[in-house]
């Protein structure tokens, strides 16, 4: 399919300049936070101890996530030194990635216009930006579900193997991310797609050979040294992790999902300030895909992505607010294109009519804000009292917000590029403003100031140990600012390790245990969180160190 070259404006490394723009300085501004600091932590550790198979949080085993993400992070941390920022290069390579695959995407599909369009919504919605300033491995399953789909299209354009071994490619990228659900979600949507389009010869890419031997060399490897290393591993990997995960019933219990009407909620929040949009986006774009009509022939494909990925995880009895990340692409494209046809329209008031609702919603901020606040601290204790925290930033944007949208308005009443202008520098708006309440957060979020702190005080002899604690997980942001290794408390079960670990790897400790420790001769740090009660004879313990939500406290002042 032949696409004319777009202007300047609407192309693609004009793109890549704006999302580098957004998405870098903030790189340098956010610590490591509790829920991404395994990410650095871990690929520190196996560069330190040369094993680059078997991946250790804390100097036990770590067996839930496959090695991708941890080699990219080594390779970064060979080429750029070991920091912070430095660990969070592959997630601003993966953020380029799925901006310009989405992009790419979209000139296949629709005018170089609204696939750039597609694009700026996608790096401008408030959801995409905040959790693409955290390392997670689900950036890459996005990318390489964009990629696989991607090479999807191209090969049904022009069925040539290279298309076929970059589709296969794409899959076991998304294996090496995060296992069998990098598989299912793209063979699932493209099986889907080609069974609507009717076309049985397009179901050579899905049983292509050459392809399905690429993904066997690449995947079948790291399985089965893993479970050569550690016996046991395809049990927990395939059962724990894969299949009990989806139902609810992995062990340890430690997650704590969300609601349905919590994720859904959450979807929305991810894609402000375009959600207000999208009602009436879908409505148009489904209608004229069924009608086929000129320039919505793919209509089909970007249905059943985002569609396939809402309800797998409204399904799942596993489903965390991040979760629906890979829906957003597609969501961003319908946008896209329903932006470029609202602006060939000049009596379309679809725009100025949610630029209103945006205005509304600002000035409700400050009333919002503790619901959101109630919202996330179901599913996260860390969350409790920390949006009074954000009243500044709230008061702030509840009259810039308005004030933007008001003038965004009329001025842009009879002119469509005017409006959309302003609404694309709202959004903006709101993700510098969703950067200062990450900023805001962060310190409470992280570990950072208790890390560095024990990093100039603690001795080599001393013990560090975390307390009120239900992820094994959300410790390592104190072991990477520490530089040490830590024990932690285990109450009523939690946190637990879903395999065995060795005894001499094993950090976890009982109340009991904390109590010898605590009285005994040596000294001990103990980070505790406001928000648990303590047991009697920590209460007149001397804090160390006393911050907002979190005290560091020392038996041996």
């Amino acid at each position: 399919m032949n696409r004319p070259a777009p202007s300047v404006l609407w192309s693609g490394p004009f793109l890549l300049l704006i999302s580098l723009a957004v998405y870098l300085p903030p790189m340098f501004q956010i610590p490591l936070i509790r829920a991404e600091a395994m990410y650095a932590l871990i690929p520190l550790e196996m560069a330190k101890s040369g094993h680059w198979l078997l991946a250790t949080l804390n100097g036990a085993p770590y067996l839930d996530k496959p090695p991708l993400l941890y080699w990219l992070t080594i390779g970064a941390y060979k080429i750029l030194g070991t920091s912070g920022w430095v660990a969070r290069v592959p997630t601003l390579l993966c953020t380029l990635g799925e901006i310009w695959l989405t992009y790419l995407l979209g000139r296949r599909l629709f005018t170089p216009r609204a696939a750039w369009l597609g694009g700026f919504v996608l790096l401008s919605s408030i959801g995409f930006f905040a959790l693409h300033l955290q390392i997670l491995t689900d950036h890459l399953v996005t990318l390489s579900l964009i990629a696989s789909l991607y090479f999807m299209w191209r090969w049904q354009e022009e069925p040539e193997r290279r298309w076929a071994l970059g589709f296969y490619l794409a899959l076991a990228a998304g294996f090496m991310s995060k296992g069998f659900i990098g598989l299912v979600f793209p063979l699932l949507i493209s099986g889907l797609f080609l069974w609507f389009r009717n076309r049985r010869a397009l179901y050579r890419l899905i049983f292509n050979l050459w392809g399905l031997g690429l993904l066997a060399l690449v995947t079948v490897p790291w399985l089965a040294a893993m479970e050569y290393v550690y016996p046991g591993f395809l049990r927990h990997y395939i059962i724990n992790e894969q299949v009990l995960r989806f139902l609810g019933k992995r062990q340890p219990p430690d997650i704590n999902p969300f609601s349905v009407t919590g994720f859904w909620i959450f979807l929305g929040i991810w894609l402000m300030p375009w959600t207000l949009l999208l009602p009436s986006a879908l409505y148009r774009y489904w209608r004229e895909s069924r009608a086929k009509i000129k320039g919505v022939e793919g209509g089909g494909l970007l249905l059943i992505w985002a569609g396939m990925i809402l309800v797998f995880f409204t399904l799942s009895s596993s489903r965390i607010e991040y979760y629906s990340l890979p829906a957003l692409p597609p969501l961003a494209l319908i946008l896209g294109w329903r932006l470029d046809r609202f602006l060939k329209a000049q009596r379309d008031r679809t725009l100025t009519g949610a630029l209103l609702l945006i205005g509304l919603l600002g000035l409700c901020l400050l009333f919002l804000i503790p619901h959101l606040e109630r919202l996330c601290a179901a599913n996260r204790r860390e969350f409790l009292g920390m949006f009074q925290l954000l009243a500044p930033v709230a008061r702030q944007a509840s009259y810039w917000i308005p004030g933007v949208a008001l003038v965004a308005i009329l001025a842009g009443w009879r002119h469509p590029r005017v409006a959309a202008a302003g609404y694309g520098a709202l959004a903006l708006m709101l993700c510098y403003f969703t950067m200062q309440t990450l900023v805001l957060l962060s310190p409470h979020l992280s570990d950072k100031i208790p890390g560095e702190y024990l990093r100039r005080h603690a001795g080599p002899k001393d013990l560090v140990i975390m307390e009120s604690i239900e992820e094994f997980e959300y410790g390592a942001s104190l072991e990477y600012f520490s530089g040490r290794h830590i024990l932690m408390v285990q109450r009523q079960g939690l946190p637990a390790f879903p395999y065995p670990v060795p005894v001499g790897k094993d950090y976890l400790i009982s109340p009991a245990r904390l109590k010898e420790l605590w009285t005994g001769p040596r000294k001990v740090f103990l980070l505790v969180d406001d928000a648990t009660p303590l047991e009697s004879y920590l209460q007149n313990a001397k804090p160390a160190l006393t911050m907002q939500g979190k005290r560091l406290l020392l038996n041996h002042p």
